[in-house]
């Protein structure tokens, strides 16, 4: 072969190489840059869960505990809550009703009690028991807030909202605060949209302190949660009511658990 037609070679391929070499690197380059913009929240998330012990805590079928749920000094609740890890199916009973959640309905016994709270009591504290758990599930969108200040203490930061269509209270939104050395979730703020309009909600923003935490099985629980008034400074003004965790522990699922028993009455969602 003509040593000039190997040198021209040469030349083209060192070229084409470098060319790929450039490109590749700029893609790289630019996927790091993506990916720092999108990970700063994702990160957080993760140091949460991997605090939370996630995979541990979700390899559980059932967990129960007692919770004593009080507001304005009045009793809210107090009994029993069983439910899957990921809140997909919830029980709670006390004294006088047992309330149900079979993964698409809330259901009421005995169907002749007038309470109107049951869908919200069954998908509220359910979800605050599992929220480190629950911020990356499908639907999740997350808005990375950096250091924001509760009650002049700065904690680690993100807003959780949601997609279109996703749950009861689609238009609900959540301020993440993570202990920045424990990495623990610390707070929620919040607003409840669920019966009422966004406008009217996010009038009246509330929050939860989680505290308290204890270790059941390798796996951190705050066993005290603490409901505040709430506004975007961060302060926590007006302590509105409080739950006591007890007696938790991880069971199998029994038969029937979770499905409503006869002379139930099915509770709708209520129209905002």
């Amino acid at each position: 072969m003509n040593k000039n037609l190997i040198v021209i070679a040469g030349i083209i391929s060192s070229i084409f190489l470098t060319a790929c070499g450039g490109n590749q690197a700029a893609e790289q380059k630019e996927s790091k840059v993506e990916e720092k913009q999108l990970t700063e929240a994702e990160s957080m998330i993760q140091e949460i869960e991997i605090a939370h012990n996630k995979t541990k805590y979700e390899a559980k079928e059932v967990i129960q505990f007692d919770l004593n749920l009080i507001f304005g000094g009045k009793t809210r609740f107090n009994g029993r809550l069983s439910m899957t890890p990921n809140g997909g199916l919830v029980r709670l009973e006390d004294s006088t009703k047992t309330m149900i959640w079979d993964g698409e309905n809330a259901y009421l016994f005995p169907d002749t009690i007038a309470y109107e709270k049951t869908r919200f009591d069954v998908l509220t504290w359910s979800y605050f028991f599992a929220a480190p758990y629950k911020l990356n599930d499908p639907g999740a969108k997350h808005e990375y807030l950096a250091s924001k200040m509760l009650n002049d203490q700065a904690f680690s930061a993100l807003k959780l909202s949601f997609e279109s269509g996703v749950g009861d209270s689609p238009d609900d939104w959540y301020v993440v605060y993570q202990d920045q050395e424990s990495k623990l979730l610390a707070a929620l703020a919040y607003i409840v949209t669920y019966g009422k309009s966004k406008e009217a909600a996010e009038s009246d923003p509330h929050a939860i302190t989680y505290e308290a935490y204890t270790e059941v099985d390798g796996i951190p629980f705050a066993t005290q949660w603490n409901f505040w008034t709430w506004n975007e400074k961060g302060e926590l003004n007006k302590l509105l009511g409080e739950a006591q965790i007890s007696n938790i522990q991880f069971i199998k699922k029994a038969e029937g658990m979770f499905q409503p028993p006869a002379q139930s009455r099915k509770v709708e969602k209520p129209a905002a």
